[in-house]
């Protein structure tokens, strides 16, 4: 049996402190989204009992770490943490199988790890040693030792990152398909990996949760300028009625040509650069004094005029952040 997890602590970093008041509810998949260096890592870390916290982390019925009285941390074999993260931390001197059932003692041939190891793709290569194994092979395993432990949350610490992509979707779709009775976390610095695993995600930046929402709102409607910054917004372009001290968030994607006053922001202006993107264009257009990035299907010529709506764009305080 698992349960919620429920985190609400402090990390008292050197640069700044990482603070997160988060419930994951048993079943959900939860992202930890934001840059390099936002704190993402650290909240995993205070989880699974790897750093000193201030506060509680609570999974189901059971303290897991409790900074005040009555003072409580169980230790990381304790916890019952599936934790994958960027190095897979193989065994070199054991074989696949003996690694997947590693954590529990399975023998090679145990049932639980001729089927995991099939549903990951890992039937042929179960007697190979790390060694002979790629990086994505590898992580496929590390995947694996934790799907075949007695876990209760599964982490995922940017696993993934250095994989080709449709590797990592691959990957990402065998997690959340084996973790539908778990609390799970997954850390990312990608947007497309956590549009993919997340039901929920947590845009951090400089420790500090800015906002927790489905994938689609955090992009739609993010709730601070950055927050749209931080999920792919390319300009910000002032309306500029009288007295409208306001900005629309300009994101590549949801833009169109053409004047559509009724369906969203009428920009024009002239074409500063144009380069191929996937099917389409991405060119950057000087508004009024503003340069905005956006994705068209055609090409244009540099200095063209052109006029294009911002789809239901989200606004933001002219010097917000």
């Amino acid at each position: 049996m698992s349960g919620d997890l429920e985190i609400s602590f402090t990390v008292q970093r050197r640069d700044f402190p990482v603070a997160a008041e988060l419930t994951i509810p048993t079943g959900e998949h939860l992202v930890l989204f934001g840059p390099s260096g936002a704190g993402k890592t650290t909240v995993i870390e205070a989880i699974a009992g790897l750093v000193r916290i201030e506060g509680t982390i609570r999974l189901g019925s059971q303290v897991l770490t409790e900074s005040g009285p009555p003072y409580s941390s169980i230790p990381l074999h304790r916890r019952r943490v599936g934790l994958v993260r960027q190095d897979p931390a193989l065994f070199p001197h054991l074989t696949v199988a003996e690694n997947i059932g590693f954590a529990r003692r399975l023998p090679v041939d145990a049932p639980a790890i001729l089927q995991i190891g099939d549903g990951l793709g890992l039937a042929g290569m179960l007697s190979s040693l790390p060694a002979a194994l790629s990086g994505g092979q590898r992580q496929r395993v590390a995947l694996a030792r934790v799907l075949a432990s007695d876990y209760a949350t599964l982490l995922l610490d940017e696993p993934y990152t250095g994989l080709d992509q449709s590797l990592a979707r691959e990957l990402t779709r065998r997690a959340v398909e084996s973790t539908a009775s778990v609390p799970s976390i997954m850390v990312t610095h990608d947007l497309d990996a956590a549009q993919s695993f997340g039901d929920r995600i947590a845009v951090l930046d400089h420790g500090r949760v800015l906002q927790v929402a489905d994938p689609r709102t955090i992009v739609v409607r993010p709730a601070t300028r950055r927050v749209a910054e931080l999920v792919g917004y390319r300009g910000f372009a002032g309306l500029g009625g009288l007295g409208d001290r306001r900005v629309a968030g300009i994101h590549p994607d949801r833009v169109v040509p053409g004047a559509f006053p009724e369906r969203g922001v009428v920009l024009e202006g002239a074409v500063r650069t144009c380069r191929p993107s996937g099917a389409g264009h991405e060119l950057e257009l000087n508004t009024s004094g503003s340069v905005v990035v956006v994705r068209l299907p055609a090409a244009a010529q540099i200095g063209e005029y052109l006029t294009v709506t911002a789809l239901d764009p989200p606004f933001f305080p002219e010097a917000g952040r």
